[in-house]
């Protein structure tokens, strides 16, 4: 199976782990090139003292996390290095996303898969990610436009990770990916993100004081275990009618669902079954 190139398109240095670390292991695994591409730096997400006058520090703490994170599974990780909060559509900042994805593959090919979260996310940064890279797609393949990096011949595959989201219409799975053999790395990488799942997010939504304190590392990764195995069931109880299309009557317990996106390349089912890796944890090959 030739290698491929897969770029996980996130705002904040912890949003691919967090959707889409189960499939990036599976892909790691099977040998393919992973990057995480953050669009921020992440310099806004936290409540410290030490860090309100000084978000350089924090943008270095999170560098820090998002490497390690991608280290668990050999993956790169690269920041376009926005400031948290600061996502905005414009000339620059489509055309610093357009050379992003063309630079990631070899020259003319690119990735050939790329990830993101759909435009319909509740956070403006996320929001706004998303509509870089769609307003990216087609002009990736025009010379012209950023003549300086090499345009691709061909349009890679864009998918949507999944979510909850009904403003302009609910998330439709196109595809699900078992994770459960790579479960524990998922977690790894998410606990890699200390100051987002075990001080900014949970102070944010007012828990707190439910983090284990940082002398207990085997209690606070149970915590966020919890978190990364429930987000898992729910989608496999979400996406049960298509998981069994793939597999027939299977015993997988936790999945990432995605969408494919229109204005990419969309593969038919045989390049479906071959570009994401679709097995099971008891190593079933999708039918789909």
């Amino acid at each position: 199976m030739p290698q491929r190139y897969v770029l996980c398109i996130g705002a904040h240095p912890d949003d691919n782990e967090l959707s889409v670390g189960g499939t990036a292991a599976r892909f790691r695994r099977r040998g393919d090139v992973v990057r995480f591409l953050s669009v921020t730096n992440g310099d806004k997400g936290h409540f410290a003292p030490e860090y309100l006058g000084s978000p350089e520090r924090l943008a270095d703490r999170r560098q820090a996390e998002a490497e390690n994170a991608a280290a668990v599974i050999g993956a790169e990780y690269q920041t376009l290095g926005l400031h948290d909060g600061e996502v905005y559509v414009h000339l620059i900042t489509t055309e610093r996303m357009i050379r992003a994805i063309r630079s990631f593959g070899p020259p003319g090919r690119g990735p050939d898969l790329v990830l993101l979260n759909r435009p319909q996310d509740y956070h403006r940064d996320h929001r706004y990610t998303a509509q870089l890279v769609l307003d990216a797609t087609y002009m990736l393949t025009v010379p012209m436009i950023c003549p300086d990096v090499p345009h691709l011949e061909r349009m890679p595959v864009f998918a949507y990770w999944h979510d909850d989201f009904t403003e302009g219409g609910r998330f439709r799975a196109d595809v699900v990916v078992p994770i459960d053999d790579v479960i524990e790395y998922k977690i790894d990488m998410a606990a890699a993100h200390v100051s987002q799942v075990f001080e900014w997010l949970p102070y944010n939504a007012g828990r707190l004081e439910q983090v284990p304190p940082a002398t207990d590392p085997a209690a606070r990764r149970q915590m966020i275990a919890g978190r990364i195995r429930a987000e898992g069931e729910r989608q496999r109880t979400q996406t049960q009618e298509l998981l069994e299309r793939q597999y027939g009557p299977n015993t997988v317990q936790y999945v990432e669902a995605f969408q494919i996106c229109e204005y990419g390349r969309v593969p038919d089912a045989t390049e479906l079954r071959e570009l994401f890796p679709l097995h099971d944890p008891a190593g079933h090959v999708s039918s789909q």
